[in-house]
């Protein structure tokens, strides 16, 4: 393979896809599609567009607009459907591949381990570099190449904005209807055990998870729908999450339950032992799977919670969830705990089934454990964030799970923040700035995020009323 310069690929321009657009047709025709290309020269062109990509919000829309971005997507479910390194570097270089090759389909535990190679997996992680950057090019929107979920409610439709939005869209419809989704699903199904010695099946896995996450996102930002996640109308014309609904979530929930709670035939460590760490691998498998369902809920809540509410996975659900807040209770990781958190008040919210699930099974329960965080999570304001909407959310209009919360914490802090909230969204400063909806992400950890506005009064009153006898 002939050496490409990383500076040709990534130079500064002055128009879209300056240094990028010269280079790619040329790795398309030449390095991919040469019959004496090696598994080595297509992985290190596939790093090579991964660089290109990374942290250039440029280059990747570019990518988009120029439809490269499903040269990608062919090129990975190849290699999902069993392709060898010689036919695909024909499929690459003649693009030959329209996605209904039934024999070679793969399911639950027929995949071939040649799947998880570096290859698939360097696929996945270009493909999910260049979603996750994408958004439409707002002037003064930020600072930085940082990727953002814009508020999609804004009146304002500029020439750039419409058209970036209609593209991602064909783009995730492209990718619904192509069968990519469904073989990942395959992939996701063969997990059976641990995987903490097997650290190209924990990267395959990672940048899998990724990639759903980021479609969720993306989906998010352009489908034109409310902001507000307890807004009921909402459209997906892309079928994304209808196909993620009729498989479960990709399996996800599936691949962490065997992946965490492979050690022991008891659903969580006991609990006079601490419980051995898991492979790093596996930590980053769980925090991605947490980061896609969370993600999957901010884009569709009643989807998420029927998927979970189902009675196999519901019983999974919470087993995962209790295994890492046990995990996160004897090893630092705070990014891990926050999602956890975030996933539970998202499980529970105004959903009575879903939060009898967190107040029973092993004691303690997970509506226990999350009662027994550090201090911090009590006192300082940034942690408060994070953790009382989930609180509030699984305790509201529940008197037994109000009982166990009020043997561990004092109802008032919940009605105190609800109160908090209340006030500071109706601060002028906040009001005066609620209009420039396109240049501000959502925060995932406002209580508006996490709860509806709506029953914040009445939330309120049953927090602070008084158990009855």
């Amino acid at each position: 393979m002939r050496d490409v310069p990383f500076n040709l690929l990534v130079k500064s321009g002055s128009h879209l896809g300056t240094g990028l657009s010269p280079q790619l047709p040329y790795m398309d025709k030449d390095i991919l599609g040469r019959e004496t290309s090696t598994y080595t020269s297509l992985c290190a062109a596939i790093n090579t567009y991964y660089l290109a990509c990374s942290r250039c919000h440029l280059n990747c829309t570019y990518v988009l607009f120029s439809n490269k971005i499903t040269f990608l997507m062919d090129l990975l479910l190849h290699q999902l459907t069993g392709g060898n390194t010689s036919e695909t570097s024909h499929m690459a270089a003649a693009a030959v591949w329209h996605g209904n090759n039934e024999d070679k389909s793969i399911f639950g535990r027929s995949v071939n381990k040649q799947v998880f190679e570096g290859l698939t997996t360097g696929l996945l992680q270009t493909s999910t570099t260049v979603l996750s950057l994408l958004r439409p090019y707002v002037p003064d929107c930020g600072r930085g190449d940082a990727p953002r979920i814009m508020s999609p409610d804004t009146k304002t439709k500029t020439s750039l904005i419409e058209p970036f939005n209609t593209r991602a869209q064909d783009l995730i419809s492209y990718v619904v209807n192509m069968g990519l989704i469904d073989k990942l699903y395959g992939c996701f199904l063969s997990v059976q055990g641990p995987v903490d010695e097997s650290p190209k099946m924990s990267a395959f896995l990672q940048q899998a998870t990724a990639l759903q996450h980021a479609m969720c996102k993306l989906c998010f930002a352009v489908t034109g729908r409310s902001p507000s996640i307890f807004d009921n109308k909402r459209a997906d014309p892309t079928g994304l999450t209808a196909l993620l609904q009729s498989t479960d979530l990709v399996g996800v929930v599936h691949t962490l339950y065997c992946i965490l709670l492979h050690s022991s035939s008891l659903p969580e460590p006991a609990a006079q032992s601490p419980q051995d760490p898991y492979a790093p691998g596996v930590i980053q498998v769980a925090l991605t799977g947490l980061r896609f369902l969370n993600s999957f809920a901010l884009l569709d809540l009643s989807a998420f919670q029927t998927v979970l509410s189902a009675e196999g996975l519901s019983l999974a659900f919470r087993h995962i969830v209790s295994s890492l807040l046990w995990y996160c209770s004897q090893h630092s990781s705070e990014e891990l705990l926050h999602e956890v958190i975030i996933c539970v008040g998202y499980f529970t919210v105004n959903h009575p089934d879903n939060q009898v699930i967190v107040q029973s099974g092993r004691q303690p329960s997970v509506l226990q454990k999350l009662c027994q965080l550090p201090f911090q999570y009590f006192s300082h304001p940034r942690l408060i964030k994070v953790l009382f909407p989930s609180l509030i959310s699984a305790c509201y209009n529940n008197p037994q799970n109000k009982v166990i919360l009020q043997q561990e914490m004092s109802c008032v802090l919940l009605a105190t923040f609800i109160q908090d909230g209340a006030s500071s969204k109706n601060h002028p400063d906040n009001r005066m700035h609620q209009g420039d909806k396109v240049s501000q992400p959502l925060d995932y950890c406002e209580l508006s995020n996490r709860f509806p506005r709506d029953q914040w009064d009445s939330a309120l009153q049953f927090f602070l009323k008084k158990q009855e006898d």
